[in-house]
């Protein structure tokens, strides 16, 4: 929704071949999304964070039941940019019905660092 008010990227439902409008689901995203993929993972190391501009989609494999070199991307979040610390921060969804949150049930919207988000950082993408 935010590509789509903001910038005139409507959503579609699936997969977009044309790449003219944004997926629904983060795995079509990471393929299908309008715009110019910035980075991803060479299967060994997460994208470089440096890379990373305000409103980019940083798309991650974060379902820890699964091969992270060769699984799909699982989650989805836009880039905010750096907070006061330098830190880099993200806002998503959750996993839970109360909307989009700088925090999740796996950890904190940080892209810096060793946590889940950080180490998970699949495709980053520009809109």
């Amino acid at each position: 929704m935010v590509y789509g008010y903001h910038m005139g990227v409507p959503p579609a439902a699936g997969e977009d071949t044309s790449r003219q409008r944004l997926p629904r689901k983060s795995r079509d995203m990471a393929d299908y999304a309008p715009g110019v993929r910035i980075a991803r993972t060479d299967g060994t190391a997460p994208p470089a964070a440096a890379l990373l501009q305000p409103g980019d989609l940083v798309l991650f494999n974060a379902d820890s039941g699964d091969d992270r070199q060769t699984a799909t991307v699982d989650h989805v979040g836009i880039h905010l940019g750096e907070d006061a610390a330098g830190e880099r921060r993200f806002l998503s969804s959750r996993k839970t019905v109360n909307g989009p949150t700088m925090a999740d049930l796996g950890g904190a919207s940080l892209l810096d660092g060793t946590g889940t988000y950080a180490r998970t950082l699949h495709t980053v993408h520009r809109v």
